[in-house]
């Protein structure tokens, strides 16, 4: 696994752990799982953007 991809996986895990139950404050569950969603987001956004780099002939 890549560095990068390690680093993704503790954040999601930091803001997992952070995030609280839905029954007990449902407006920050619901923001945690946004701001999970846009960290995963972004780092296939750039995944995608390396393998289409590696594609183009220089």
């Amino acid at each position: 696994m890549s560095i990068e991809y390690e680093r993704i996986k503790s954040q999601v895990r930091a803001e997992e752990s952070r995030r609280p139950a839905a029954d007990v404050d449902a407006e920050g569950h619901k923001e945690a799982n946004d701001r999970i969603t846009r960290l995963i987001d972004t780092a296939r956004m750039f995944a995608d953007a390396s393998r289409r780099a590696g594609k183009v002939p220089l």
